[in-house]
């Protein structure tokens, strides 16, 4: 791997105290940083790139998300959630293959490429798959297997087939796959089988990502039927034993965000879908607060639309500030660290997220120069509340570019799109003939 010198950017470290350094240098050595600022004397770059005039900072991480989903892109529009999922989404992945998962997967990547995200969490079905567009891609990604305590689950796996499929891929692809149990939800997965997976999950020390306390419906069921609430209840099962991401968790009591914190749970928001379906808002300053960290999410494409990480950036500082009336929550850099830094922390890529000596090089290049940045007079600021998908210049992934001049370099966008056309076209005459033949 070539040594790389990127030279004269103005480079946004999102290190511990938030140093932006213009007209900066960095040099990377075998997909490592060893140079922020300050280049080593002895380092001999074998190519060198001029970077005047543009922002060097972390790339993003999608924390939550459903990638393959992007073949729901408005499908399912205007409906509440439970509607949403019973009436429409349900019956649409009833005719789910592989090689939807496979194409709709590396759609969204290009999508993710192109808006600056280096990595994602994902919480599907057929995550070989995923594994496989994530690796020819060249991200990184924590991949969780979608099971819902079934054995007989069509598209789902057993314990013993997840502790395979995590053991294949945690730690694969030169460490940019890491894997872990996928359990959906507390309403959706039996007791018993939430309980064994936390067991399992302890013995083999795997991780967890899992949805919980997204509606108030499920908070008063929980507390209906076993006198605690969603986080209560997982954690009382042993689910926050381990190393564990919960998606959503908007209506989390005093108690939740206690033994969120106690257990060092990794919490990941995603504002566009709790805004989209009137979800709530979820408790983010006083997660914060609490020493909790705080990630973010687009969730899928079938319930967000996009998954532009710049978006859910902004929407999670305005939905705060609508809620409480304080035009000051999260400030300057904390929805950056939020959409980075504490997503790479969430996913387990603890090497990434701040650009700084001995982390990976995991960066994008922002280029500022369009007219809805001027003027600059902040520059975190500008980042947070002007930044476009298509200001995203270059991306890089542990040293190796994937995109440069708004070119992908690692995946054939033309052959994607034919590919995943093919597999939706396929897809939707099964779900009717299917559903004709039901309806019947």
């Amino acid at each position: 791997m070539p040594k790389l010198l990127l030279e004269h950017a103005t480079v946004v470290t999102l290190n511990e105290e938030d140093e932006i350094l213009p007209d900066a240098s960095l040099a990377i050595d075998d997909g490592t940083l060893v140079g922020v600022g300050h280049i080593p004397e002895d380092f001999m770059a074998d190519e060198r790139y001029d970077l005047a005039g543009l922002v060097v900072m972390p790339g993003l991480y999608n924390a939550h998300t459903h990638a393959a989903m992007t073949f729901a892109r408005g499908y399912a529009e205007d409906l509440p959630l439970d509607r949403w999922f019973n009436e429409r989404i349900w019956r649409l992945e009833s005719a789910l293959s592989a090689d939807m998962v496979y194409w709709g997967t590396l759609l969204a990547i290009i999508e993710m490429i192109r808006g600056g995200v280096v990595g994602f969490a994902d919480h599907y079905f057929y995550m070989h798959e995923v594994a496989k567009a994530v690796q020819e891609s060249g991200m990184r990604a924590n991949l969780a297997w979608a099971v819902f305590g079934s054995e007989a689950q069509e598209v789902g796996i057993s314990i013993p087939e997840t502790i395979s499929f995590v053991k294949q891929y945690d730690g694969a692809a030169s460490g940019r796959l890491r894997a872990l149990f996928g359990p959906h939800s507390p309403y959706q997965c039996p007791d018993t089988f939430l309980a064994r997976t936390a067991a399992v999950a302890v013995r083999e020390n795997i991780g967890i990502h899992i949805h919980a306390a997204e509606t108030a419906e499920q908070v008063q069921t929980s507390l209906d039927t076993y006198d605690m609430s969603p986080i209560e209840f997982l954690a009382h099962r042993g689910l926050f034993e381990t190393h564990t991401l919960v998606a959503h968790a908007i209506h989390a009591n005093d108690v939740d965000l206690a033994i969120l914190a106690n257990k060092r749970v990794n919490v990941v928001v995603c504002p566009s879908t709790h805004m989209k379906y009137g979800m709530g808002v979820a408790r983010v300053p006083e997660m914060v607060a609490s020493g909790i960290n705080v990630a973010l999410g687009t969730d899928g494409a079938g319930s967000n639309t996009a998954l532009n990480m710049w978006r859910e950036m902004r929407l999670a500082v305005l939905m705060q500030r609508q809620a409480h009336g304080d035009a000051e929550l999260l400030p300057g850099c904390a929805p950056l660290h939020m959409a980075g830094p504490h997503g790479a922390q969430a996913l387990n890529f603890h090497s990434s997220g701040a650009l700084i000596p001995d982390n990976t090089a995991d960066l994008i290049v922002v280029d500022t120069s369009a007219p809805h940045f001027a003027p600059t007079h902040n520059l975190a600021a500008s980042l947070v509340w002007c930044t476009e998908p298509a200001d995203v210049r270059d991306v890089m992934v542990a040293g190796t570019w994937l995109m440069r001049d708004r070119n992908l370099l690692t995946v054939d966008e033309s052959r994607v799109v034919k590919g995943f056309t093919a597999a939706l076209e396929s897809m939707l005459a099964a779900q009717q003939s299917q559903f004709r033949h039901y309806d019947d």
